[in-house]
């Protein structure tokens, strides 16, 4: 039965106006810091963009412990969430220093900071489902200023034109982790969005792909693959009585790969040069082979902690200096099981891995599945790159746990869904 007045209907879902505030000062804190810290100028002192993230923190943190609710619907995401939640305030403890350098580094470099170990407590934020539609709008606001940094320092972003020579690539990568990728959900949950909102997202995620590709980032053109895959199949089994426009599709899907291949079949000494070079090139194993060679038994169990390093010489070089202890390993099973063992690794998979099961197979709309296979492609995902980031596309990570987890929003059909996001 289609539903017309969430207010009658589903009185649980009803937003009071404290909450909704807490919502779009998260959001705006949250927005300001992820824009903040991705800027890719190298010609603005980075006090500025530090002044960015402290007023983003400011505006999400606060905000963000108010919308707690410590309210579960299923028992075993209660007490698996609880022992997460112990674990990752213990990985914080352990390794924590009171240093100038040390504090900036958690607070400032979002790609490792203190907030991924908060981040999952998004999942008990108040009316998630209510608030779906800002999380759209939020994803929309930060492909906007992907395109933008991406004109603005074209030069060194697609030209490669630095004075550094993993810059390009590490402002790529960043770009594109905090920036574009969370565009993808927009197309998972197509059913639920505007046209032009779709064909903006399909845009974003089309120039993600090239950017990744001529940056020869093999892990993220990897994932932008399998976005594009899984959201053509979401479209597939969702209509599956409109036979003109999945043949439709599947045309247009072979003359953009047939396309794709021409293109990359005449450029492949020239923009796709590196990418032809790296494409048989194995950069993981040394570096793997060090961090299994550092830790030990009882390492590999409990973690380092937050400050925890591996002994791995010789790979991060930058004006004849050499680095000997990281605290990052691109692998992001590894990094995991580098802070918290595991143990921490462990409790993750208990707690995403049946979310999986519960969103595809148990559910009647395309919010809750398409949660399910966000969380399953970011569990590929710990392999060939870190995705446990305080990013935007791991927060959905979580809500998509919450989504999954809870029974009266699986049970809800697309039109129901729909009535909701058209009241809040």
């Amino acid at each position: 039965m289609k539903v017309n007045a969430i207010d009658k209907s589903y009185p649980e879902y009803e937003s009071n106006l404290l909450t909704s505030v807490a919502w779009k000062l998260f959001w705006t804190g949250f927005v300001i810091y992820t824009i903040s810290y991705a800027f890719p100028g190298v010609d603005m002192p980075i006090k500025y963009l530090q002044a960015g993230q402290i007023i983003g923190i400011i505006l999400f943190l606060p905000s963000g412990f108010y919308l707690i609710h410590w309210s579960f619907e299923n028992t075993y995401l209660k007490v698996l969430f609880l022992v997460y939640g112990l674990w990752s305030f213990l990985t914080i403890f352990r390794g924590f220093i009171f240093t100038y350098d040390f504090l900036k580094s958690v607070f400032f470099y979002a790609a490792f900071s203190i907030f991924i170990y908060l981040a999952p407590f998004i999942l008990l934020f108040k009316d998630i489902l209510v608030n779906i539609k800002k999380l759209f709008s939020v994803i929309i606001i930060l492909n906007l200023f992907f395109l933008f940094y991406i004109i603005l320092y074209r030069d060194l972003i697609i030209r490669g034109i630095s004075n550094f020579y993993r810059l390009p690539t590490e402002v790529t990568e960043r770009l594109t982790h905090f920036l574009s990728l969370s565009t993808a959900f927009i197309l998972l949950t197509y059913v639920y969005q505007k046209k032009k909102g779709i064909f903006f997202s399909l845009f974003t995620l089309g120039v993600t792909f090239l950017i990744v590709t001529m940056r020869a980032r093999r892990g993220l053109m990897f994932m932008t693959l399998c976005f594009m895959v899984c959201s053509y199949l979401m479209f597939f089994f969702t209509n599956r009585g409109k036979i003109l426009k999945i043949l439709l599709s599947i045309g247009i899907l072979f003359v953009v790969l047939a396309y794709s291949y021409l293109t990359y079949s005449r450029n492949q000494s020239g923009i796709f040069g590196l990418i032809t070079d790296r494409v048989n090139e194995n950069t993981r194993q040394g570096v793997e082979d060090y961090f299994f060679a550092s830790m030990s038994t009882k390492d590999l169990i409990f973690g380092r902690g937050i400050n925890g390093l591996y002994y791995c010489p010789g790979i991060d070089e930058m004006e004849g200096t050499t680095t000997v202890l990281r605290s990052v390993i691109e692998t992001g099973y590894l990094q995991i099981v580098l802070k918290g063992g595991f143990i921490s690794l462990l409790l993750y998979l208990l707690i995403t891995i049946p979310a999986i099961f519960l969103g595809l197979f148990y559910s009647k709309n395309v919010l809750a599945k398409a949660s399910a296979v966000w969380i399953f492609l970011y569990t590929i995902f710990l392999y060939p790159t870190y995705v446990n980031i305080f990013s935007l596309t791991y927060l959905i990570i979580w809500i998509s746990v919450s989504i999954c987890y809870s029974k009266s929003i699986r049970s809800k059909t697309n039109e129901d869904v729909k009535a909701i996001f058209q009241k809040s």
